[in-house]
């Protein structure tokens, strides 16, 4: 037997493989990459191997993917409408705020921009962070987490211009952000006057 096998007998006796029983980390993505044929490697495979490694991999019910083609479909400055989908995806593994708001935006950039650290703080200096996603959910963190994003997007249209347009102010302020030399994490730096 090998040394590392007798080493650790007292943990897994006979049988190291036995630990196994315990793996469950991304299940279903997991026994679906197990199964991959290497030549059957595409892009989205791809990404799905490096989501995997990150714990970071959605597991998206198809009729949420049907909802979010919806989305389109909001007006700019009605993006209340999309409480019932950025509810569900606030309750997809892997999806919290920052990653549900990046969905929207991309499906509709004149109703949604990404909120972030710091697009947040620069919007909202005086508040903390938006809510982290807890380990279990509660209707408390999909209310407030709702709440916000929308006061986000609120105030992003209270400030949009044709020097800010709104379509472009989640980039526009990450950058302004970085220019002002604030960390993640930070408290901001003063505005200047």
């Amino acid at each position: 037997m090998s040394g590392i096998i007798e080493q650790y007998k007292a943990i897994w006796g006979d049988d190291p493989r036995q630990l196994l029983d315990g793996y469950t980390y991304q299940p279903v993505l997991t026994r679906k990459l197990d199964a991959l044929d290497p030549a059957a490697l595409n892009a989205e495979l791809f990404y799905e191997i490096v989501l995997w490694k990150l714990n970071r991999f959605p597991h998206v019910d198809p009729a949420l993917l049907a909802e979010l083609r919806e989305v389109a479909k909001i007006a700019p400055g009605h993006h209340e409408q999309a409480r019932p989908v950025l509810r569900r995806l606030l309750q997809t593994e892997g999806i919290a705020l920052p990653m549900a708001s990046t969905i929207l935006r991309f499906l509709n950039p004149q109703a949604f921009q990404i909120i972030d650290d710091r697009v947040y703080r620069v919007i909202f200096p005086d508040r903390h962070k938006y809510p982290a996603k807890p380990a279990k959910l509660n209707e408390r963190y999909l209310d407030k987490s709702a709440t916000i994003y929308f006061e986000y997007l609120d105030e992003l249209h209270k400030h949009a211009s044709d020097k800010l347009p709104f379509s472009e102010a989640d980039r526009i302020l990450y950058l302004l952000d970085i220019k002002l030399d604030n960390k993640i994490g930070g408290k901001p730096k003063p505005r200047p006057q």
